[in-house]
């Protein structure tokens, strides 16, 4: 009986601490630590942190590809803001505004993991919305900006 006592006991002791493992990899907001870590996790390096207002990373590829996140339904003080939701942006110029609709009306069908829009002066963004409600798992993160740049630098490489 004391042996299934302690048995029981010692379950519950490593289900408790397992819990909490769990709930650390799982993240309800970001703040610029936690998006520079999966920046460098998905193989990206930054290149500009800006935390005055809402959050903002410039970051490259290892192929050289710029891109951008965001910062979106942050609260907290400036300098230590957490955010509820993460914009991530890579923008493409070209010759002109017709090949511009044309890359969207060709590119918009096969990509529904991003959106693509016309932003005027023969440039089309490329972005990805990311929503940190009831958390997301560090290795999601990672893998959501994979798929982003990975869509992105497939783009520029046609460009």
């Amino acid at each position: 009986m004391i042996k299934s006592m302690l048995a029981g006991g010692a379950l519950a002791v490593a289900l408790a601490f397992a819990g909490a493992a769990q709930a650390q990899s799982y993240l309800p907001d970001w703040g610029i630590a936690d998006m520079r870590q999966a920046v460098i996790a998905s193989g990206a390096t930054v290149t500009r942190e800006d935390n005055a207002k809402d959050p903002y990373i410039a970051a490259k590829t290892a192929q050289g590809l710029k891109f951008t996140i965001t910062g979106r339904v942050c609260e907290g003080a400036d300098g230590s803001k957490r955010c509820k939701g993460a914009l991530l942006q890579a923008s493409f110029t070209m010759n002109s505004e017709s090949e511009v609709a044309a890359a969207v009306k060709k590119w918009e069908p096969q990509y529904a993991a991003v959106a693509f829009s016309d932003e005027g002066s023969k440039s089309m963004l490329l972005s990805r919305y990311l929503i940190f409600d009831f958390g997301i798992h560090r290795d999601n993160l990672r893998l959501n900006l994979q798929v982003f740049t990975n869509i992105a630098e497939k783009i520029w490489d046609e460009i």
